[in-house]
């Protein structure tokens, strides 16, 4: 029975992963994850440009005022995160240029050409005055986003079909024969994006970003926005980590795509200085699910088996930087069913705990940083995230998991002594 068991598993297994490796290896949602993780560093500097911007102590605010220095910092931000859609663009075409093999600079050009073509303008007086910047920040990522995949995929089809192509001579340098080898693709897009953009004008929106915004985006938004949502997805990518899939991947461009938006209005806010209107965050969902490697370390030093005490130590400082690997894969926990409720429900409850804990105050809302889990120590990204307040949440976190897992290691332990035993009674 118990082998039938075994073997209806592997099978299911094998299904779940098969599943998840397609969605996983499919072009749009690889370009989505690596396109968004590539302009993290200029998220980073934004992020930290608003909260030196908008730390709010006197003596200091007054340094930066008197010195210059705060308009620094209003200037990199202005560059960074307010025109995000921008950089969305650039990213998304780029990383779908290299999954699809196809030129990555005249697919960005491309991209950058569309999604301006398709940017409501500030017109005064029938004369163009500039863009408008509501709509090249967070509220246009949406936009940015199919808009660097489509108009991407269309130029790698367009310079792919020989007819659109010139063809310059052998003799004629190679930049110089890219260039015209692209030019018909470039112009067609450029032609085809204006008509898009004429039609729009002619809806009761009058331009796509705002009918995306409309029909798309607070809806998904209005998703995003609920804890349920959160906890699906928090649950889902622990079950995914049960059946040895990268959770964490699997989910990354729902992620983006749903929550992210949250956490640069946030951080627009903060730099305001009023209310943060977001708790559940894309920072919340990925940064709250608690200290679980630490939890791990702590609990396999309390073992009996030799096996789980020497996991232990050798991962304790990994774990202190968020690195959970060796735990999942040592203990294992990958397809270990006495590892299946607390694995799943361990980050559930605590992103749940969060939620509710930031509903009455008890700590600040997610200011909007995007600080990596995996590689950041322990307490100090708590800090980051919300101060000492955060600091001391993060530490019953680590009680909420230690209080989770404690009565599963215990089985786990004592089925490893029984294990430990039997291979040394034989060795003997």
């Amino acid at each position: 029975m118990k082998k039938e068991n075994k073997v209806k598993l592997t099978k299911l297994q094998g299904r779940i992963q098969n599943s998840m490796g397609k969605f996983q290896r499919n072009k749009y949602v690889s370009a989505i994850a690596g396109g968004m993780m590539s302009i993290l560093p200029v998220l980073m500097v934004g992020s930290f440009s608003s909260i030196f911007y908008s730390l709010n102590l006197g003596p200091y605010q007054h340094f930066i005022t008197q010195t210059g220095i705060k308009n620094i910092f209003n200037v990199i931000t202005a560059v960074t995160t307010d025109v995000l859609a921008l950089y969305v663009v650039v990213a998304l075409a780029n990383s779908l240029a290299a999954e699809l093999k196809t030129d990555k600079f005249n697919s960005i050009i491309s991209s950058l050409v569309a999604f301006l073509m398709v940017t409501p303008m500030l017109v005064k007086k029938g004369a163009f005055i500039g863009l408008n910047m509501k709509y090249i920040g967070s509220a246009g990522m949406i936009v940015a986003m199919i808009v660097g995949l489509t108009a991407t995929r269309l130029f790698a089809w367009l310079s792919g079909n020989k007819h659109l192509t010139i063809k310059m001579p052998d003799s004629v340098p190679e930049f110089v024969s890219r260039t015209f080898a692209s030019m018909m693709p470039i112009i067609l897009i450029a032609i085809i994006y204006a008509i898009v953009n004429f039609l729009f004008s002619l809806t009761p929106w009058h331009n796509i970003s705002d009918m995306i915004i409309t029909l798309i985006q607070v809806p998904l938004q209005g998703l995003g926005t609920s804890l349920w949502a959160a906890l699906v997805l928090v649950f889902f990518a622990e079950f995914c980590w049960f059946f040895g899939i990268h959770g964490t991947m699997a989910t990354t461009a729902v992620l983006y795509t749903l929550f992210y938006p949250f956490d640069v209005a946030n951080l627009q806010a903060f730099k305001a200085g009023v209310a943060l209107p977001y708790i559940v965050t894309m920072t919340l969902i990925t940064n709250q699910k608690g200290p679980r490697a630490l939890a791990y370390a702590i609990l396999c030093l309390r073992c009996k088996s030799e096996q789980l005490r020497s996991l232990g130590k050798v991962g304790f400082i990994p774990a202190f930087f968020g690195i959970s690997e060796p735990f999942k894969f040592g203990i294992p926990m990958v397809l270990n069913p006495l590892a299946f409720i607390p694995l799943t429900m361990g980050g559930t409850v605590c992103v749940a705990a969060t939620y509710f804990a930031t509903l009455i105050g008890l700590i600040p809302r997610p200011n909007g940083i995007p600080v990596q889990t995996a590689g950041t120590p322990e307490f100090f990204r708590a800090f980051l995230l919300g101060g000492w307040r955060m600091v001391i949440w993060h530490v019953v976190q680590l009680l909420i998991l230690l209080a989770i897992w404690y009565p599963f290691m215990k089985m786990i332990d004592k089925q490893k002594c029984e294990e430990e035993l039997a291979r040394s009674q034989q060795a003997n």
